[in-house]
């Protein structure tokens, strides 16, 4: 094997490595925070995974936007389209085609933020919300018959998601504004 081939497996390991970290830790969060949901705030079991996913959408735009902000700056962002990205593209973030900005990324940057990405994003939000255990319950509902909790818990989950997910980018960009005044240089 030559050097470059060794650093290209060294990275896979590393990012799953962290993958694998992130998601047995949003495993454990969303059992514990389902639990919590349901024995001591006493809601149904579809209604306390329908917050943990809700939780999960609202943490993934929180977690893209920062990630984005952070190791994205000097390019073009995948935000650029959105109303979320003139504040910052007004303090030197995301320069629209600018040809002085650097083509590629830099290695050091690409590996923190798909680290970083694959810790929180695919690892631990992976390991904290779930799909399956969301369309199971909704077959359950409805098995007893009980077709006002199937429309809640399907309908609540993808509008209230969706509706999360864009509050948490939203948060996501006042978090970046509030702790980082122009992009930071890493």
């Amino acid at each position: 094997m030559v050097p470059r081939e060794i650093d290209h497996l060294m990275k896979i390991f590393l990012l799953l490595l962290v993958i694998g970290m992130g998601g047995g830790l949003g495993a454990v969060f969303r059992h514990l925070l389902a639990a919590l949901c349901h024995n001591l705030l006493g809601m149904s079991n579809y209604t306390a995974i329908m917050v943990v996913n809700i939780l999960g959408c609202l943490l993934i735009g929180i977690f893209f936007f920062i990630i984005e902000a952070l190791f994205n700056h000097d390019l073009e962002s995948r935000l650029s389209p959105t109303r979320l990205a003139p504040p910052l593209k007004n303090k030197g973030w995301w320069p629209a085609n600018d040809p002085t900005k650097p083509v590629e990324r830099s290695f050091q940057a690409d590996l923190s933020a798909q680290i970083w990405a694959g810790f929180l994003i695919t690892g631990f939000l992976g390991g904290m919300t779930t799909f399956s255990l969301f369309s199971l319950l909704s077959y359950q509902l409805q098995m007893k018959g009980d077709y006002w909790g199937i429309l809640i818990n399907i309908s609540g989950s993808v509008l209230l998601g969706y509706l999360a997910t864009a509050l948490g980018l939203w948060l996501g960009q006042k978090v970046t504004l509030i702790i980082w005044k122009s992009p930071p240089r890493l």
